[in-house]
């Protein structure tokens, strides 16, 4: 239902600084699906007055992770992204980008989303893909243990 969507999408944005920080939101977030959408300002431009490229790195890290921790919280688990690759295939300098993830493989200690980017007249401006590694929450994750949002460790416990 559109209620349980708008729900979950809701959950997924706790802990998304970099999100809110582009001025991008999550219409849909599911195990099998995300969809996010960002409205193209001075904020996203490069130099030359196109989107930075990091700007949509960020945008498929962001729906691929979301989706993948979606699916591995099913299992009790977390995720972290170990490999980003992302092609920019059309210049942007205005506009919306709607950018829709779905999962490719979801394994038990993997998974491994794709990623499209596309403008407001539906062309492909950008595709990736992200490998996340499952993890058991308390695992080893930078020097501390891993942990996840509704987690009492997380940085976004109240």
């Amino acid at each position: 239902s559109d209620t349980t969507r708008e729900a979950a999408a809701e959950e997924a944005e706790v802990g998304q600084g970099w999100l809110h920080a582009m001025g991008a939101r999550i219409l849909e977030a599911g195990p099998s699906q995300v969809v996010v959408e960002m409205s193209v300002d001075g904020r996203h431009l490069q130099p030359m007055g196109i989107v930075h490229g990091g700007v949509y790195c960020g945008l498929v890290e962001t729906v691929c992770s979301v989706g993948a921790y979606q699916s591995a919280s099913l299992k009790g688990m977390l995720v972290v992204g170990v490999d980003n690759s992302t092609s920019f295939l059309k210049a942007v300098r205005e506009g919306v980008l709607t950018t829709t993830g779905t999962p490719i493989t979801q394994g038990r200690k993997t998974e491994l989303w794709r990623a499209e980017v596309r403008n407001a007249a539906g062309r492909l401006v950008a595709s990736g893909q992200v490998r996340l590694l499952c993890l058991n929450p308390g695992d080893p994750l930078a020097g501390k243990g891993a942990s996840g949002p509704g987690h009492k460790d997380h940085p976004d416990a109240s």
